[in-house]
């Protein structure tokens, strides 16, 4: 009852969502109706590859810790995880706590499904890092290199390695992992009472995690070469995605420069990243407009391609999610 209750809130959020961006999918259609439609059918297909071999990466990572998963009991997760971020975002962690809730119910080991999931958030956000670089310099030698795409630049390192730093101490220091649980374990207790509810966490939970944080922080350091793979799929999927933002521009019969149409979408993807936003709706497909319109392209046509591939992207993906929300055990009776 509780999970339908869940789900069914999830639902009126989701409908509020749409009704509140409204405009923005209005303009979305106008855009749609500039651009010729076979290659944005071409664009739609690749983005269809991007989410495969993000999907794929997302395995390896959890091949890192031990946890095996299957390509297509991934996909709900995938595109679920997308879809909680957005309509209940806490720092873009709402989705982990569905690979955690997922490997729950397998019984396995729910700190190890987070740390997969972390793996997999990190190695895209460094081989993005490869790319946001290559953007920089080449703004950068065009003169175009503003305040706010190097202050921006600079506040994507905390979201990108932080979690990598956490994942270090547990290994190299589990005692001071273990007095972190320990603190979160007495605030946890603080806000149980006040709400007068029983603990669900009993007093042994601060080193059960703590000994699964080890051991998958261990994992890692014997699994370097599956770790590279992930590393490679990461890029590799960056590598599709900005393919499929050239095909867009295609459509409009717009010839960019590989490194203009790079930096473009660098500055938008760091831009959805650090956004107080939900993924950035709205600021990243300006701040990609703005890009493409200083290298030459019509301000009208660098928005209407930079809503398209936000569509593709963002858009539609956040409707699938809502879609596959229904297939993951967190909302069905499955527990096994």
């Amino acid at each position: 009852m509780f999970r339908k209750i869940i789900y069914l809130i999830l639902i009126v959020i989701f409908i509020w969502y749409g009704a509140t961006h409204i405009t923005e999918l209005n303009k979305l259609l106008h855009a749609f109706a500039q651009g010729s439609w076979l290659w944005l059918i071409l664009a739609a297909f690749i983005q269809v590859a991007f989410f495969a071999v993000y999907t794929l990466m997302t395995k390896y990572a959890f091949k890192v810790v031990h946890l095996r998963r299957k390509f297509f009991e991934l996909i709900p997760l995938v595109f679920g995880s997308i879809f909680v971020n957005v309509l209940a975002p806490t720092a873009g962690q709402s989705g982990t706590i569905l690979y955690a809730d997922d490997a729950a119910r397998r019984k396995e080991s729910y700190p190890k499904a987070v740390i997969g999931n972390v793996i997999s958030t990190i190695s895209s956000y460094v081989a993005f890092s490869l790319i946001l670089a290559f953007a920089l310099i080449y703004l950068k030698s065009f003169n175009l290199l503003n305040d706010y795409e190097v202050i921006g630049a600079i506040i994507f390192v905390f979201p990108a390695f932080i979690p990598g730093i956490l994942i270090f101490t547990a290994y190299r220091s589990p005692k001071t992992t273990l007095k972190i649980l320990n603190i979160i374990y007495r605030i946890y207790l603080k806000v149980i009472k006040l709400f007068r509810k029983k603990p669900r966490l009993d007093k042994n939970w601060t080193s059960y995690v703590a000994n699964e944080l080890y051991e998958a922080a261990a994992s890692i350091s014997k699994n370097k070469f599956v770790l590279f793979q992930t590393l490679g799929l990461a890029f590799i999927a960056h590598v599709i995605n900005i393919i499929s933002l050239y095909v867009i521009f295609e459509a409009f019969e717009i010839h960019i420069f590989y490194g203009a149409l790079i930096a473009g979408y660098a500055v938008g993807e760091m831009v959805r990243i650090i956004s107080p936003q939900p993924e950035g709706v709205g600021v990243t497909e300006a701040a990609m407009a703005v890009v493409f319109a200083s290298f030459g392209t019509p301000l009208i046509s660098a928005t209407a391609i930079s809503l398209i591939f936000r569509a593709y992207n963002f858009w539609l993906p956040l409707g699938l999610g809502f879609v596959f929300l229904r297939f993951l055990r967190s909302f069905s009776n499955e527990k096994a």
